[in-house]
C-alpha cells in the first residue's frame, strides 16, 4: 500500500442514530464551511473581488453582510460558469458560497443545499481534479464522512474513496492529510492516521500563516488525531 493511501475499514459509530448524527453534523455546520473552500485566502489575488474574495470577506464580516457577500460571490460564480458551464473556479465557488448562503439563513437550511454542493464539486473533481490541490475531492470526502447518511449524502464508501483521491492528487497537502487522519481515525486505522496527521501538522508550522483559517481548523483536526 502506497504511503497516505487510504486501506479497507468500516466507519462504524455504534449506539449512534442517523437522527443524533445529523444534528451533531448541522452543530458543527459553521465549522464545515471553514474548511469547505479548501484554499488559501489570506491575499486577496487581485483589485476585483472573486467569488473566492466574496467568500473570504462574508466570513470575515458581521450580521447581514455576512451573507451578502455570499450572495455575490454566488452570482460571480454563476458569472462564471454561465461563460463557460466547464469553469472549475466558478463551479467550485458556487458551491462553496451556496454553502456558506444557506447556513446564514438557519443551520437547517444547509441540508437540502448540500446535493447541489456534491453535484457541482463532482462536476469540477470530473473536470479539472487537482483545481485546488485536489480540493473537490478534499471537499466531497470531508462531506461524506461528516454528513449524516439518512437525511443527508453521508457515506463512509463515498469518503474513504474522495479522501484516497485527493492524497494521490495531493499528497503532501495538510487539508488532505488532516482529513484522511481524521477518517482512519474514527475507523480504527490509527498508526495510519497519527503518521498522517504528523505530516500535516509539520507542513503548517513550516507554512506560517499560509493557509489562514482553514490551517487552523486543519491543525486542530491533526492534534485531535494525535491526542486520540
Amino acid at each position: 500500500m502506497r504511503r497516505g493511501e487510504l486501506g479497507g475499514g468500516h466507519r462504524g459509530r455504534v449506539g449512534e442514530t442517523w437522527w443524533a448524527r445529523g444534528l451533531a453534523w448541522l452543530r458543527t455546520a459553521s465549522f464545515t464551511l471553514a474548511w469547505l473552500g479548501g484554499l488559501n485566502m489570506t491575499t486577496i489575488a487581485s483589485a476585483e473581488a472573486s467569488p473566492a474574495d466574496e467568500f473570504k470577506r462574508g466570513r470575515a464580516a458581521q450580521g447581514e453582510a455576512r451573507r451578502a457577500h455570499f450572495q455575490k460571490g454566488m452570482e460571480q460564480a454563476r458569472a462564471l460558469v454561465d461563460k463557460d458551464p466547464k469553469d472549475p473556479e466558478g463551479l467550485f465557488w458556487l458551491a462553496v458560497n451556496m454553502g456558506a448562503e444557506a447556513l446564514e439563513r438557519g443551520k437547517m437550511s444547509a441540508l437540502p443545499v448540500v446535493p447541489k454542493m456534491e453535484r457541482l464539486l463532482l462536476k469540477v473533481d470530473e473536470l479539472e481534479p487537482g483545481f485546488a490541490e485536489g480540493g473537490a475531492a478534499r471537499v466531497l470526502g470531508r462531506l461524506y464522512d461528516q454528513a449524516p447518511a439518512v437525511v443527508s449524502v453521508g457515506s463512509s464508501s463515498k469518503a474513504r474513496k474522495f479522501l484516497e483521491r485527493a492524497l494521490k492528487l495531493a499528497p503532501e497537502h495538510p487539508g488532505n492529510q488532516a482529513f484522511a487522519a481524521d477518517f482512519l481515525k474514527d475507523n480504527g486505522e490509527r498508526d495510519r492516521a497519527k503518521k498522517l496527521a504528523a505530516s500535516a501538522l509539520a507542513t503548517l508550522e513550516a507554512a506560517g500563516d499560509k493557509y489562514g483559517d482553514e490551517g487552523k481548523e486543519w491543525r486542530k483536526i491533526a492534534r485531535d488525531v494525535m491526542d486520540d
